[in-house]
């Protein structure tokens, strides 16, 4: 993974998924950035994508495994790392759980559906 640009505060991040040519993306928010139903001491995945062609050949798994550790190196205080995932998204949530994430039992009407939350703790 390598990071593309980062805010002048480090309170957010865009990293690249790199596997020759770049297949994919996700964005990591913290502090002020945070949405409304984030701890204070959380670090959220805002945003993951996969390009369509390069789906399903586990880059997703891999990438949200390697972010836990870019996480504890690059934001050590950081206690979760969360994300909502749309609830019919059943691809993007098996990678998440093969990551190690949990879902968290809460369904909640989105802004395109609804949505699904789900941790791992990076302790």
């Amino acid at each position: 993974m390598q990071v593309c640009d980062a805010s002048a505060e480090g309170q957010v991040a865009g990293l690249a998924i790199v596997e020759q040519p770049i297949v994919g993306f996700l964005v990591l928010k913290r502090g002020a950035s945070l949405p409304a139903w984030a701890q204070a001491s959380d670090a959220v995945i805002s945003a993951m994508r996969i390009d369509l062609a390069h789906q399903g050949k586990g880059f997703g798994t891999l990438a949200l495994r390697a972010v836990v550790d870019w996480v504890r190196q690059q934001w050590p205080e950081a206690r979760r790392l969360v994300l909502s995932v749309d609830e019919g998204n059943t691809p993007g949530r098996r990678a998440y759980e093969k990551a190690g994430f949990i879902d968290a039992g809460v369904r909640e009407q989105g802004r395109i559906g609804w949505v699904r939350y789900m941790a791992r703790t990076l302790g």
